[in-house]
């Protein structure tokens, strides 16, 4: 039998195999090269993706970069349809419009960010309350906070009777803050006591029969001061039963607020718990800060307005029907007011000597014809006419 010569080469650093054809671990083909290619290390490839929407910055199997979901384009840098703001830190790539569900058609706002603060020389103090997190009866101990120095204090813990205590936030940082998304609310706060710390969530919001909650994820340090700089994006909130906030989520309960609280008390045994400062960016039309892009500017339809399209216009009033926060559908005032409440629909300031919630009925002397038409009798001394007005 005839032997047969097989080479063995002595392969520089990265090949292995008695010709060299296989790349040593730690490296891979590089598809450049001669024959085979070159082998390189793997971890000095040069990225060959590099849009701000990529999940990766190497092309898959096919040979395409692999785009987050909401990123699309050979380098993963547009928007797809219906999403706005591409920004490489947001792990979906763009944000997807929320518009109330009412349209898809949106954009980055051009509002910049402004903030709203405690301001206790002012009298921020008398608007802040100390609560617990109960909706339907919220308990609030008898004794008072109080302002000492820089900051609002409480000490007397044993009125709460082991219940955990929340500082209320004042209606200026209520309302509709739906242009908060995207900002940040920091606060800065001191306790003292002893014990076990609680793992009662930090912050609560509400609104839209939502609630909300963020839970810190380091241990805060007794009798010093701790600050929380609070994103208002959905991955920083969860649900009252554990799951996920959703933008959805966030963007309903923003965009008409009832409540914030900030936890009070830490500890098992809290002897004192001061507030010290309080901050949270919004964004509006004629803000002196960051731009928000993050807030979305949708095409409203018609008896809609807002950013978000969350408020129902003028001469609209809220249904209960529809996604999200309901539709607006168009007061019936039988022509004779331009004005109705956007939520329950009566009609404000009724005209042409008529009232009722729809305007439907005639005032004093007055009454509605079988055309709908006011007529009225016995006219006050000195006026005449149909409408008693000549």
């Amino acid at each position: 039998m005839q032997k047969v010569a097989v080479e063995q080469c002595s392969c520089p650093p990265g090949y292995i195999g008695t010709s060299c054809e296989d790349c040593a671990p730690g490296y891979e083909r590089s598809g450049h090269g001669p024959y085979l290619g070159t082998c390189v290390p793997i971890q000095q490839r040069a990225p060959q993706c590099t849009g701000p929407g990529v999940s990766s910055p190497y092309p898959g199997h096919d040979g395409r970069c692999q785009c987050k979901t909401y990123a699309q384009g050979a380098n993963c840098d547009q928007c797809p349809a219906n999403s706005f703001h591409m920004s490489p830190s947001n792990p979906q790539g763009c944000i997807p419009c929320f518009c109330s569900g009412v349209t898809q058609v949106c954009q980055s706002s051009s509002y910049r960010r402004q903030s709203v603060e405690i301001n206790y020389p002012r009298g921020d103090r008398d608007q802040l309350s100390l609560t617990t997190s109960d909706i339907r009866q919220p308990y609030q101990p008898p004794t008072p906070a109080y302002v000492s120095g820089r900051a609002i204090e409480f000490v007397n813990f044993n009125e709460a009777n082991g219940q955990v205590l929340y500082w209320k936030l004042p209606a200026k940082f209520l309302g509709n803050k739906v242009t908060a998304y995207g900002g940040t609310m920091r606060y800065t706060f001191r306790f003292s006591g002893e014990g076990r710390s609680n793992q009662d969530p930090d912050v609560i919001i509400r609104g839209n029969d939502i609630s909300l909650q963020y839970t810190h994820r380091e241990p805060f340090n007794p009798d010093r001061e701790n600050t929380v700089e609070l994103a208002f994006f959905e991955d920083k909130w969860q649900r009252v039963d554990g799951q996920q906030g959703t933008r959805e989520h966030l963007l309903m309960a923003l965009a008409d607020l009832d409540d914030i609280l900030i936890k009070a008390t830490y500890m098992d045994e809290c002897s004192q718990s001061s507030l010290i400062s309080v901050s949270l960016e919004f964004a509006e039309p004629h803000g002196t800060g960051l731009s928000a892009y993050e807030v979305e500017q949708c095409q409203c339809p018609p008896g809609y307005i807002g950013t978000s399209c969350e408020d129902c216009a003028p001469g609209y009033s809220r249904s209960g029907g529809g996604l999200y926060l309901g539709l607006c559908e168009r007061c019936e005032c039988h022509g004779h007011a331009s004005q109705c409440d956007k939520e329950y629909g009566f009609c404000v300031d009724c005209q042409h000597n008529t009232e009722g919630d729809q305007c439907e009925r005639g005032a004093a002397d007055c009454y509605l014809d079988a055309q709908g038409q006011v007529a009225c009798r016995n006219c006050p001394a000195g006026l005449s006419g149909r409408l008693c007005d000549e």
